[in-house]
């Protein structure tokens, strides 16, 4: 049996390693809407879907 698991939600931590963004810049886009969060407890969590999406803006906008 696999024992990996695709991880669902990374804290703002997880999400600055796993893209290699700065706290600033994750921060930063979190405020101007672009990179959608929600809280657990007081514990600020991002979905590996909002993170996705938001890289694959970013692509989008670097390509045009």
């Amino acid at each position: 049996m696999n024992d990996q698991h695709e991880r669902l939600s990374y804290t703002t931590d997880e999400a600055c390693a796993v893209t290699g963004l700065n706290r600033n810049a994750l921060y930063r886009a979190m405020a101007a809407g672009q990179l959608s969060t929600f809280k657990v407890g007081k514990r600020r969590m991002v979905s590996a879907r909002a993170l996705r999406e938001y890289i694959e803006a970013r692509e989008k906008e670097a390509a045009a």
